[in-house]
């Protein structure tokens, strides 16, 4: 029993809150797994569409991270830090985000040359904008997990073409995976449904996910909004010192993680593809590579067409 002094309370307060979140985050629970799988699956399109027709009204940051060995074994990295734009309209096929460098390797850039690239991205995004083939943005809702993909491209030999050779695919894991062991975690504060996986016996997968038989994961939903939330992948056997969410992603194989902003839309926030800790499950890719998207801001401007005064026209 807790005594009645301050200390003594506040020390009892401390251990039964974190018993009992260690039993919230460890208890599985009786879930209907294919219908939950169904309608997340569905929130989870929903929520993609939103991130599609909002992209324009976002500026956010980007950063991208190399880990690889030298010829010595020692383990090198290379950074760059963006600022995006997204144009509200853009030709078909060639709509692409404006980027704006803040920081190489960790070196900020100057203040001065920050402000030039974003004159030249304003200018960037008049011209796409401007484009005579230029079209709104998509009105097609029929789409796949988008959100759950990415890739490491390298460009082909003698050509200006990408290729992918390493791929977080969603939707296979969705259709090629069987889940179970249902259990809770709170995450920032919101509770989420954790999913344990593993491909299927007889699942025959892509070039590009042609690793997936030697692994297994875990995927995220958060419980309110019914959203697919994190994806975690890693080579079986694989014995790790935590099992919570933000361990597993820092540590697995392959990662996808959202970020929910203020206005309740869940954007893309990490893809991660790590050859260098895995060598043995990837074929071409041996280096660590991350894509981080945050600090989302939204803003949206409203343009009327006002009549302009002669004299301010003189």
């Amino acid at each position: 029993m807790c005594k009645k002094n301050a200390l003594n309370f506040t020390l009892c307060f401390a251990i039964i809150l974190a018993a009992f979140t260690f039993v919230f985050s460890q208890k599985q629970d009786s879930v209907d797994i294919p219908t939950l799988l169904r309608d997340v699956k569905q929130k989870s399109d929903e929520n993609w569409w939103k991130v599609i027709t909002e992209y324009p009204n976002y500026t956010y940051k980007w950063r991208k991270v190399w880990r690889k060995a030298d010829k010595n074994g020692e383990t090198e990295e290379k950074s760059e830090l963006y600022e995006l734009f997204f144009p509200t309209k853009c030709p078909v096929k060639k709509c692409r985000s404006v980027f704006v460098l803040f920081a190489e390797n960790g070196k900020s850039i100057s203040t001065e040359k920050i402000e030039k690239q974003r004159a030249k991205a304003g200018e960037k995004l008049e011209r796409i904008e401007g484009d005579a083939r230029a079209q709104p943005l998509s009105s097609n809702q029929n789409v796949p997990l988008y959100w759950m993909k990415f890739g490491y491209y390298v460009r082909r030999p003698f050509s200006n073409e990408q290729k992918i050779i390493v791929l977080i695919d969603g939707q296979e894991v969705l259709e090629k995976c069987e889940f179970f062991a249902p259990t809770r975690e709170l995450i920032n504060g919101r509770e989420t449904i954790v999913l344990s996986f593993r491909p299927r016996a007889d699942a025959v997968f892509s070039e590009e996910t042609k690793y997936m038989p030697q692994t297994e994961g875990k995927v995220w939903i958060d419980a309110a909004d019914k959203v697919f939330t994190q994806l975690a992948i890693w080579q079986k056997g694989t014995k790790f010192a935590e099992t919570t969410s933000s361990y597993l992603l820092d540590h697995a194989a392959l990662a996808r993680d959202m970020t929910r902003t203020k206005e309740g839309i869940w954007f893309p926030r990490l893809g991660r593809v790590n050859g260098l800790d895995y060598p043995n499950l990837f074929t071409e890719m041996k280096s660590d590579f991350s894509i981080e998207n945050f600090d989302h801001h939204y803003f949206k401007t409203e343009v009327k067409a006002v009549e302009i005064n002669n004299s301010v026209k003189n």
